[in-house]
């Protein structure tokens, strides 16, 4: 009788060794643990209307788990997939937000936005070019300068070129030396913004011996 006891707890051990076992090992599962975006990047902040431009994400999950990549935006249209795809903007100027969800498949998500802008460029204004003399003597230097404007506010370029002649200096204000030779000469600016726009106006300088 004790031998029979004996040998029926012998198997109750063995089967609630296992259990416990289970459950112990499921009870201390780690919890799932959702996406991590470290960046969402544009590569242009400032587009014009119907220009497009790239979207970047840049995210891990924790657990080593496979993501996922759902795209939005406030207006305009998104085409492509995965964590890189293209934005076109729309006709309307206006500040637009795109927005990316990471999902890890388990249940955890992460979101992140970004904000471009959709504007028109205006090209610069060159108000005047103007000089200390239009008529000067062979190999004389002179000065010119180019009065212009941004409507938008942007930084301006310049970049001279005569038609004889040589160009000292840069910006604004240069100086153009004359060339040995009687003649009358053109030299031209163009100005351009940071947006690539520009603008080209030109003055004419007659070289000569200068006798009354």
């Amino acid at each position: 009788m004790i031998k029979q006891v004996r040998n029926q707890m012998g198997w109750l051990a063995r089967l609630i060794i296992p259990v416990l076992a289970i459950l112990f090992i499921g009870g201390c599962a780690p919890a799932n643990q959702p996406p991590v975006i470290s960046s969402l990047i544009a590569d242009e902040e400032q587009i014009s209307p119907y220009d497009n431009c790239l979207v970047s994400c840049v995210a891990s999950d924790p657990d080593g788990d496979e993501l996922s990549y759902t795209w939005s935006a406030s207006g305009g249209n998104i085409s492509g997939d995965g964590a890189v795809v293209t934005w076109v903007a729309p006709e309307e100027v206006s500040t637009y937000t795109i927005t990316v969800k990471v999902i890890d498949g388990r249940g955890g998500e992460a979101t992140a936005q970004v904000t471009i802008d959709v504007f028109i460029n205006h090209p610069p204004v060159i108000d005047s070019l103007v000089t200390e003399a239009l008529n000067i003597r062979r190999a004389t230097p002179c000065v010119i300068e180019c009065i212009a404007s941004d409507p938008d506010g942007d930084e301006l370029y310049y970049n001279w070129l005569p038609s004889r002649g040589s160009i000292s200096g840069d910006g604004a204000v240069i100086t153009w030396i004359a060339p040995n030779t009687y003649g009358t000469y053109t030299i031209t600016v163009t100005v351009t913004d940071a947006w690539g726009d520009k603008t080209t106006d030109s003055m004419s300088i007659v070289v000569s011996c200068g006798c009354g």
